[in-house]
């Protein structure tokens, strides 16, 4: 994969974890932004066109099933990766229909993981 394919958009209002996930990725040579309001993440998506969104379930400005359609309107083919600390269920149940291209609970998050479904999304 091309090194300007490598671009990652991290959403989420919790900076600790929007910190920890890009310092990650671009330790693997990803362009990685990264946005905690809903102003930032539309400037940021709009700026980098990133290919993979990670995305917050649980935001207080917007929830992500409401914000998914907007990114996709944006850019239909970028691919969203749900990250939440509610439940999968909860979460399929909510996002069912919407295209989202994975989902991981971050309770449970393997970065390495994360990363193969990142590289995944990528390829595609």
């Amino acid at each position: 994969m091309a090194a300007n394919d490598k671009r990652l958009l991290v959403i989420d209002d919790e900076p600790n974890f929007v910190e920890l996930v890009s310092e990650y990725f671009r330790g693997a040579g990803y362009d990685v932004r990264s946005a905690i309001t809903l102003a930032d993440a539309v400037a940021a998506f709009k700026l980098l066109k990133p290919r993979v969104v990670m995305l917050d379930f649980n935001m207080p400005m917007i929830t992500g099933e409401k914000f998914l359609p907007i990114l996709q309107n944006l850019n239909p083919s970028v691919r969203i990766i749900v990250v939440s600390g509610c439940l999968e269920e909860d979460v399929e149940s909510r996002f069912k229909g919407l295209g989202y291209y994975a989902f991981f609970e971050k309770g449970n998050l393997s970065l390495e993981n994360v990363r193969q479904k990142v590289d995944e999304a990528i390829s595609h």
